[in-house]
């Protein structure tokens, strides 16, 4: 592969990296993971990692932070084994929303 399999181009929310490093040595389904954008936000929750809803490509995952909310991009090779490791590596991803399509489709 050309590339590394994780995008390192932009920045990563403190924490992010151990969990993505996890997830690229033990999950044979992910092929590559992009680090979304940053987000603000008000409150302090302890760090969890969520998916968010499938895309094409694969999956769109958040990482919440203190303070912050990171999005990000698995590409899968199999989505729906990758969302089974996930979930089961991470029991809070399990809690997903309710709809698995994408904000303002369906």
């Amino acid at each position: 592969m050309k590339f590394g399999k994780i995008k390192r181009q932009h920045g990563r929310v403190g924490g992010l990296d151990a969990i993505l490093n996890r997830i690229i040595e033990n999950c044979a389904h992910v092929s590559r993971i992009v680090p979304g954008r940053i987000k603000r936000r008000r409150g302090k929750t302890p760090p969890n990692f969520r998916v968010q809803y499938p895309t094409d490509a694969g999956i769109k995952c958040l990482y919440n932070g203190t303070g912050t909310v990171q999005e990000v991009f698995l590409i899968c090779v199999d989505q729906e084994k990758a969302l089974a490791w996930i979930k089961s590596e991470f029991p809070l991803a399990a809690e997903e929303r309710q709809s698995p399509l994408p904000p303002g489709v369906g």
